[in-house]
Parts: C-alpha cells; structure tokens; sequence
C-alpha cells in the first residue's frame, strides 16, 4: 500500500511519507506572495519521479532550500526545477544527464534536431550556470577535505604501499616522510586565559592603604582615638574627584 500525504495529528510535518505536500512547501516558502502560485502541478514535478528514494532527495532539498527565493526574482517552476537539476548533479549526474530528465522534452527536441552531443552539453552548461542554480549551490558546498575524505585515505594507502615495496630507497625514503607529515597526531590546543589585572589598580591599593595607616596614626598621636578604638573602627571609604585624593571617616562603635 503507497502511502501519500500521511499526516500525523501532531506533528503534521513528520516524515511519514516520501511525498511532498503543498502544506510543507507553503510552510517553507520565505514569502507569502509565493503561495498564490503555488499549484498541485508544481508539487506533482517533485511526486512523479517513480524512485522513491530520490523522490525524497527532490522533496528534502525543495524544503530545504528555498530561502533562495528570497534574494532574486524566480518563479516557483524555475526553483523547483532547479532544485531537481542540482540534486541530481549531487548524486552524481554530468549536466547533460540531469538536465535531460529535468527536462526531458526540451531535450528530445534538440535530439529531434540532430543537435550533437556536444551541443547539448553546451546548453546544459550554460544552464548550471545560472544565477538561481549558483544559489543553491552555494548552500550545499561541502568542505573539501570532507568531500575528498576517501582520495586522501587512497593517497595514503599508496604511499604505505610505497614505503614498503618500493625498490628505491629515496621512494621509500620519501614515502615515509610523507605518512610521517600527513599522520602525526595533532597537538593539544591549549586554551590560555589571560586573566590580567592593571598596575595602575595595585598602585592606587597600595597607595591607599599607606594613607589610611597613616590618618590612623595621626588620629591616635593626636588623642582623637586609641589604638583599640582604631582597631574596631569600620572603615568607609569615598573617593574624591581628583585624581590623587582619598579621604576616610573613622565610625566609632
């Protein structure tokens, strides 16, 4: 039994399908002047393909990318379109390819034409080369080192083939100053707090409290407190605007 359009009460977007709804689409659409033109032909382009797993890729990526709609002006169509033509370039099409199964009457015409192969590649090119296609492209790029993840472990394979089969010594030689460069582990990032205070603050501390040692002393030479009396004093300090002065009151108990 095909399931279509399988909703959840819930959760209406899950994935219990691999069909495309004009529920999801509209949902993701960056604009509400889009909707209006948003048709059960249009989402048809995304639920005729007959394999279901790459009727999914359409349907995912459709959803995923449309914010693109937002920087230019481009019919529903033309993105869905182009949509289709980009995932399948990702899954591994040459642009001829994918552009004659996302188009696939504009590509019996120009076979109908006797237009060559080389023709048609031309204008296949030139299609992935626009705008709206360079967009969505943009958001699938793929670091390269992850993107070349298996050619470099291949790489590697080869020179530890090297390093031990190699008849010339300088070819293992430098086979192995290779494994040596590519494979050394990585080093601890050391993560330094620079936790910095300035000498200007400790200067005035210091500052401060010898004046304050002193204003105690003069207080008890001249019989305005006693030594206890300083001892059990509480401090309030209050800073003076100027740049060098502080005075204190000495609170008896």
């Amino acid at each position: 039994m095909q399931l279509t359009n399988l909703r959840d009460a819930e959760a209406p977007d899950i994935e219990t399908t691999d069909h495309l709804t004009k529920e999801q689409l509209s949902g993701a659409l960056p604009d509400k002047r889009f909707r209006k033109y948003l048709t059960d032909d249009l989402v048809n382009v995304i639920n005729a393909e007959p394999d279901s797993e790459l009727r999914r890729v359409f349907r995912d990526n459709t959803l995923s990318f449309a914010s693109v709609l937002s920087s230019g002006k481009y019919s529903l169509a033309a993105y869905i379109n182009a949509v289709k033509f980009v995932s399948l370039k990702l899954l591994g099409d040459k642009s001829s390819t994918a552009y004659s199964k996302v188009f696939p009457d504009r590509y019996q015409a120009l076979v109908d034409k006797s237009t060559s192969p080389s023709q048609i590649a031309s204008f296949a090119d030139n299609y992935g080369k626009t705008g709206l296609i360079a967009k969505i492209m943009e958001q699938t790029l793929i670091p390269t080192h992850i993107l070349n993840a298996g050619i470099y472990q291949d790489a590697i394979n080869v020179q530890a083939e090297l390093m031990h089969t190699a008849k010339s010594e300088m070819v293992r030689q430098k086979a192995a100053e290779t494994l040596i460069s590519n494979l050394t582990a990585p080093v601890a990032a050391k993560v330094e707090i620079d936790i910095g205070y300035s000498n200007d603050l400790v200067d005035d501390l210091r500052a401060t409290t010898k004046a304050l040692a002193q204003q105690q002393l003069k207080m008890i030479l001249n019989g305005q407190s006693s030594a206890k009396e300083i001892a059990h004093s509480e401090i309030l300090a209050r800073k003076v605007n100027t740049p060098v002065e502080t005075t204190y009151e000495v609170i008896d108990e």
